[in-house]
Order: C-alpha cells, then structure tokens, then sequence
C-alpha cells in the first residue's frame, strides 16, 4: 500500500500501489492506496485500476474498486466481471478530492476471485 508522493514541480503527486494478491478471507476487501491528508489544496484525481486474469467468470463472480473519501463511498464499481483492461479499454477514474481529505483506494471482489492479482496507478493535480 503507497502513500502519497509530491513531484518536483509540487503541483502534483502520484501514489501506486504495486501488484497485490489477495488471500482466501471474506469479505473480499484490500487497501491499495491510503493518503492519510492530501494537502493544503483541494486536488483533480484521476485514478488507473488493473487486475489480472479473473480467476473466476461465473455470473457473480467480479473484481471492482471503491474510492472512499473522508471514509465515505463515493465511488464504486463491482462491474468489472470477466474484464482484463485491455490497453485500448481507457477504465480511468476521476474525481474531485477537497483539501485535508483521507483518500483511500480499495479492491473489492468476490470470494472466487481473491487471489487475483490488481492494483492501480494515481495521479493528483492540485488546483
């Protein structure tokens, strides 16, 4: 799980979380990114999230993401059944995040498909 990084210029900063793997618990939740406080300026976010191959592709079975800000919802996608973001596939998030926010990135996912690899790439402008 990576926190948030500031660019050179300081007008913005990235966060990634890397491969992750889950396990064979339920509920089905893992932590990618969590910024405890964004910073002094509201910031424009735009989020790239990618799994791996679908371990299983029945009806119920899926991958998704939920973005919380200030530990609420404010966006979730469980949609993603028998989807492997291809390259042309453009499945990018944004949002706006008010400054001092907690933002946490989360994987959802069905039971069946814990062990799938995921992860996502941000990038936060501040404006």
């Amino acid at each position: 799980m990576s926190s948030q990084i500031l660019l050179s210029g300081g007008d913005k900063y990235y966060s990634y979380s890397g491969v992750l793997f889950g396990d064979v618990s339920v509920p089905a939740t893992i932590s990618m990114i969590s910024i405890p406080n964004t910073g002094l300026r509201d910031s424009y976010i735009e989020i790239l999230p990618y799994q791996g191959q679908p371990v299983a592709t029945g009806v119920n079975d899926g991958i998704g993401i939920k973005v919380n800000i200030d530990n609420v919802t404010i966006y979730e996608d469980k949609s993603r059944s028998n989807y492997n973001n291809a390259p042309s596939v453009d499945n990018t998030i944004k949002l706006f995040v008010p400054r001092q926010s907690k933002l946490e990135i989360i994987s959802i996912n069905t039971a069946n498909n814990n062990t799938q690899t995921r992860g996502c790439t941000l990038i936060g402008y501040y404006l």
